[in-house]
C-alpha cells in the first residue's frame, strides 16, 4: 500500500521578515510540525527545472516525461522527510526556508493542494534586522550573506519577493496568503485563527503560546548566535512589539526604501509622507541601483 503523504505547507519570505516567528505559531499547533529549515527545496526545485529542459530539448524522450519527472521529485522530498522524528500525532508538515519564495510557483506545480504562507514585514525592520545579522557575523568571524552587507542587494531582493507575493496571491487566492508579522504581534489570537481558516485547520489555543515552549528549529537557529539568540529566538511578541520602531538605518537607507516602495501595492501603507529631500536622494541612489542592482526577473537563488 502507498504511504500516505502528509499535507504541505511551505512558508517563505525575505530573510528577517519574521518567517520563523510565523513557523513557531504553526509549530505550536496540535495537527502540525514545523521544522528547522530545510534549505534545499531551492536546489530541488533547481534538479526538476534542468531535467525539465533537458526533456524538452528531446535529449531524455525516451526515458521520461514531465508527469513522471515531478513525481520522482515529490517522491525525493517525501523520503526525506521521513525522518522526522516528533511526538506529536501531526497531519500537517509545515517547511520553513525563507528563499523557498522565489520557487513558490514551480512548488506550487508540484503541490496544488498545499498552503503557502508568505510574511511581509516593513522594508525598514527588515534591513535594520540584516544589518544586525551582519554586524553579529563580523564578530563571530563567519562570513555574512551579501544581502545583509549591502542596502542595494536588500533592496532588489525586496523588490522581487514583493512582486512574487502579489502575483502569486492574485493568481491563486485559496492557496496563497499573505501575513503581516506586525499584525501577529499586535492582534495574536485574531492572526492566528485566520490563518487556521486559511490552512483548514480548528484554531488551537496553544499557538498564543508559541513563544514559551522548544521549536525544532531553535538548535539550528541559534547556533553561532547569528541569526537568533536563545533569548530573541523565544522573545515574547509583546517585547518584539515595543522593540518593532527601533531600527538602525541610515539617512540615505530609509530615503531608498521609501522612494522605493512608497507605492507598491503591499508596502506602501508602512510609509508616510517624507519632506522632498528624502524623495531627490532616493531618485538619485535609484540610478544607480537600477544599472547595477536590479534584477530583472526573479532570481532563483540557491545554497551552495
Amino acid at each position: 500500500m502507498k504511504e500516505v503523504r502528509y499535507n504541505k505547507i511551505f512558508v517563505g519570505g525575505l530573510p528577517r521578515s519574521g518567517t520563523t516567528m510565523v513557523q513557531n505559531i504553526l509549530d505550536s499547533h496540535p495537527l502540525i510540525y514545523g521544522g528547522s529549515e530545510f534549505d534545499r527545496l531551492p536546489n530541488i526545485i533547481d534538479l526538476r527545472a534542468k531535467l525539465i529542459n533537458t526533456l524538452k530539448s528531446g535529449r531524455i524522450e525516451e526515458y521520461t516525461n514531465q508527469a513522471t519527472i515531478d513525481e520522482a521529485i515529490r517522491d525525493l522530498i517525501e523520503t526525506l522527510f521521513k525522518g522526522i522524528k516528533s511526538d506529536k500525532n501531526y497531519s500537517y508538515i509545515s517547511e520553513k526556508t525563507p528563499w523557498n519564495i522565489l520557487f513558490f510557483e514551480e512548488l506550487f506545480e508540484l503541490y496544488p493542494k498545499a498552503k503557502f504562507i508568505m510574511v511581509l514585514r516593513h522594508p525598514f525592520a527588515v534591513l535594520s534586522s540584516m544589518k544586525k545579522v551582519a554586524k553579529n557575523a563580523k564578530e563571530k568571524g563567519v562570513q555574512a550573506p551579501d544581502f545583509t552587507k549591502n542596502y542595494l542587494i536588500a533592496s532588489a531582493y525586496m523588490e522581487q519577493v514583493y512582486a512574487q507575493m502579489q502575483k502569486m496571491k492574485t493568481k491563486y487566492p485559496d492557496s496563497f496568503y499573505i501575513v503581516r508579522y506586525e499584525s501577529l504581534l499586535k492582534n495574536l489570537e485574531q492572526e492566528t485563527k485566520l490563518l487556521c481558516d486559511f490552512i483548514g485547520v480548528n484554531w488551537s489555543a496553544d499557538m498564543l503560546g508559541f513563544n514559551t515552549i522548544s521549536h525544532p528549529g531553535e538548535k539550528t537557529m541559534t547556533k553561532n548566535e547569528i541569526w537568533y539568540t536563545k533569548e530573541k529566538f523565544k522573545a515574547n511578541p509583546n517585547t518584539k512589539l515595543r522593540q518593532e520602531h527601533i531600527v538602525n538605518l541610515t539617512f540615505k537607507e530609509k530615503a531608498f526604501l521609501n522612494y522605493l516602495f512608497f507605492k507598491n501595492s503591499l508596502t506602501g501603507n508602512y510609509f508616510n509622507s517624507l519632506p522632498i529631500i528624502y524623495h531627490l536622494i532616493g531618485k538619485l541612489i535609484y540610478q544607480k541601483y537600477k544599472s547595477n542592482y536590479q534584477f530583472k526577473t526573479l532570481p532563483k537563488r540557491l545554497l551552495n
